[in-house]
């Protein structure tokens, strides 16, 4: 059995090599693809494939089944040209952003109570009207990486802003913030939200990364849950270059003490519900996926974001497994068809 893998990097990632080691014992062969590799006119594709320990070039038939990253979504035309052609475990569509992973968590009954009130930054008076209502929010974009772009506004009172972003903070008149933020609405996309104190006890930002892969049975399973934890000045945690990464078990007990094993349950409980959520509102099954989930003082979980291609550095070993194992369900499903939609 050929099972694509594509990825962005031209050369194949570690992640990679997991996989198709782990494939190998399942008897799938991966073949390592990027969007260039495609040969629309001849209907077949380069690509590499492990043999022993050596990448090989080699040139074949479009698998029937393609892993696709989502950073290989900006490649329209390839993944179009695709879809007509193989099962890709993501397309792209129904795409869920910043905004609309809050709309959905907002129309569910079961799961609004998780969700941060949010509007699009249409015109400035939005982002007043929500100091007003709340007297701490941030603005964002609506499309983000790593905690980009986050900014942070409190108002000291009724002439006098703080402005924060990333480990710097700024006094500011009204209309200072005014023309600061005009500027940053007019060139992009925003939303704005109140500001949720997910923070530890010395007032560092914290966020819980939850990974989720599908199994075996084509079931969502959580692979692993670890905190992020930025520095005081810090609006995110989510900043590679300066947070500081916890197991969430060891955190989750020095943080909530006796409270801890609920906290943790929830935490499972809720990520799986969203995960199944997603996948509902985007009418497409996936094959991974991460979820960002900040925790109050008072225990409550709030869903700052999902992630479609969350990063898998530290969990390869686990990733290749279940990755792999997923395969060999997609290509039963094969057989009998694959539900590209779900109802």
């Amino acid at each position: 059995m050929l099972v694509g893998l594509m990825q962005p990097f031209k050369e194949p990632t570690d992640l990679a090599k997991e996989i198709s080691i782990e494939a190998q014992s399942k008897g799938i062969e991966i073949l390592y693809m990027n969007p260039s590799d495609i040969n629309e006119d001849d209907h077949m594709t380069s690509g590499m494939v492990l043999k022993e320990d050596t990448w090989e070039n080699v040139e074949m038939s479009i698998p029937k089944i393609i892993d696709v990253s989502a950073f290989c979504l900006k490649s329209k035309q390839k993944i179009a040209y695709l879809q007509d052609r193989a099962y890709l475990t993501e397309d792209g569509r129904n795409k869920i952003s910043k905004e609309s992973v809050q709309e959905m968590l907002t129309k569910d009954p079961q799961l609004q109570k998780y969700a941060i009130p949010t509007l699009r930054c249409k015109s400035f008076s939005i982002i007043k009207g929500f100091l007003i209502k709340y007297g701490e929010i941030v603005v964002k974009p609506v499309y983000s990486q790593s905690g980009e772009n986050i900014y942070k506004i409190v108002q000291e009172d009724k002439d006098s802003f703080l402005v924060s972003h990333q480990d710097s903070t700024a006094n500011m008149t009204l209309k200072e913030v005014f023309a600061f933020f005009q500027s940053i609405i007019s060139k992009r996309k925003c939303i704005v939200q109140p500001y949720i104190p997910s923070r530890t006890e010395h007032g560092e930002p914290f966020n819980c990364r939850v990974h989720l892969e599908k199994n075996k049975e084509g079931n969502w399973v959580i692979v692993k849950k670890y905190i992020r934890v930025g520095t005081e000045k810090q609006v995110s945690p989510n900043n590679q270059e300066s947070g500081v990464t916890f197991d969430a078990g060891m955190f989750l007990t020095l943080k909530f003490t006796e409270d801890a094993p609920a906290v943790d349950e929830h935490l499972d409980s809720f990520a799986l519900n969203v995960a199944k959520k997603i996948e509902k509102t985007r009418k497409k099954e996936l094959a991974t996926l991460g979820l960002d989930i900040g925790i109050d003082k008072d225990q409550n979980l709030v869903l700052f974001e999902s992630i479609s291609a969350p990063d898998s550095s530290l969990l390869h070993q686990e990733v290749a497994q279940l990755r792999t194992d997923y395969y060999v369900y997609l290509a039963e499903q094969n057989a009998n068809h694959f539900p590209k939609e779900l109802a």
